[in-house]
């Protein structure tokens, strides 16, 4: 028969191979089937069964797939439990699933059967956040559907601009991460508080990545910071600073050198992608050993940090193929203590002119930088409708 006028796979979709257990089926879920039967396998879904199973990621959750074989109408009692022991079909001549092209090849680890199920939930908020940010960063008068012209701003729209954020990426964070809204309500603050500002800094390298350029400071509203004039940063147009954007320039200038070399130029020559971008999102966000966390919030801390480190060397190994996962992810890796620098240079900046009042900045971002804004600015009670909370899935 034409591979063109097979019947489909009734579990993932693919071009199917006949009849096989009952169902119709292609030969690498036949084979998974029939292994999960002779040797007795258990598998456990990490999103409450509700993962997509389809070809290009039949792999991602072995627990789903299964089950979708139960269902399609394989029969256990037709697998003959003894032939891999007795025979070499499955090693020499039978189609192994996980050499397909569009599933990688199976190993035996902790990481590759865990999936991408938190990375797969931050990518598929991050998309509707960025929709959402259309609305709540629209300029007066401006339509939502015409395509906004990027502008260099100042620094009061920059600072206004990250504190609409505020809200926003909470709610990104509480739907993202299940076991985040579980937390005591002071332990969320605290988590959030010493997040939001690495965030801002790391996104901030995450669209410079996105653009390749690294002479503007691309910000969530789609407007920019013009590193190569940042005279045009400091300009007030009310005219109430003590400082000349000129005298400003010359005692926060470095700081753009400071970021650039700590944040948006290694990211540039690393290339880090979306699901790299939320792994250090994760690490900075489930931090431990933070004055006021409780042992409770430390532990869950240490082990959502680790799950989002097997996630990302799952798709390291499965999904981009990495000849050497370990060291990308070490590289990935360094680009922490880097971010830690350029916060501090951030909360110096504007600690100085703030105690100095050189160059004031609104109290509220003021607060923010410091990790000490108020309970009124945020909410991680309740998620706001920006983004939906929906049944976990595994999409890819």
């Amino acid at each position: 028969m034409a591979p063109s006028t097979k019947k489909p796979c009734s579990v993932c979709g693919e071009s199917g191979d006949g009849a096989h257990f009952g169902a119709e089926a292609c030969r690498a879920c036949a084979a998974f089937f029939r292994r999960s039967v002779a040797m007795n396998k258990t598998y456990s879904c990490r999103s409450n069964g509700n993962c997509v199973v389809q070809a290009n990621v039949r792999c991602m959750c072995r627990a789903c797939r299964f089950a979708k074989c139960l269902a399609v109408g394989m029969r256990k009692a037709s697998v003959q439990r003894h032939r891999d022991q007795l025979g070499k079909r499955d090693s020499e001549n039978e189609f192994h699933p996980y050499k397909s092209d569009s599933c990688p090849a199976d190993v035996s680890m902790e990481s590759e059967d865990y999936g991408m199920r938190i990375l797969n939930k931050l990518n598929e908020n991050y998309i509707q956040m960025d929709n959402v940010r259309k609305v709540i960063h629209n300029r007066d008068g401006e339509s939502v559907f015409c395509v906004r012209q990027p502008r260099a701003i100042a620094y009061k729209e920059a600072n206004a601009m990250h504190l609409k954020e505020l809200n926003l990426v909470a709610d990104w964070v509480i739907n993202s991460y299940p076991a985040f809204d579980k937390l005591p309500s002071d332990q969320k603050k605290l988590l959030y508080r010493n997040f939001f500002l690495p965030f801002m800094i790391l996104e901030s390298g995450y669209y410079c990545c996105i653009n390749d350029r690294t002479d503007i400071i691309v910000l969530p509203s789609g407007d920019y910071i013009d590193c190569a004039r940042p005279e045009t940063f400091y300009h007030d147009l009310e005219g109430k600073q003590l400082m000349s954007p000129q005298d400003a320039v010359r005692m926060f200038g470095p700081s753009f050198d400071i970021y650039r070399r700590n944040i948006l130029d290694p990211m540039r020559r690393e290339k880090v992608d979306n699901f790299e971008f939320f792994t250090l999102c994760s690490l900075v966000l489930w931090d431990h050993g933070l004055d006021g966390q409780s042992d409770d919030c430390v532990e869950l801390a240490r082990d959502t940090r680790e799950s989002v480190l097997r996630e990302i060397l799952y798709y390291y190994r499965r999904v981009r193929r990495l000849p050497d996962p370990s060291m990308r992810l070490a590289n990935l890796l360094v680009l922490l203590p880097a971010l830690q620098r350029s916060v501090r240079r951030f909360q110096e900046d504007v600690e100085i002119s703030h105690v100095f009042n050189v160059y004031s900045v609104e109290e509220g971002f003021y607060e923010l930088v410091n990790g000490r804004l108020a309970d009124s600015y945020f909410s991680l009670e309740v998620p706001s409708p920006s983004i939906k909370k929906e049944d976990p899935e595994c999409v890819w």
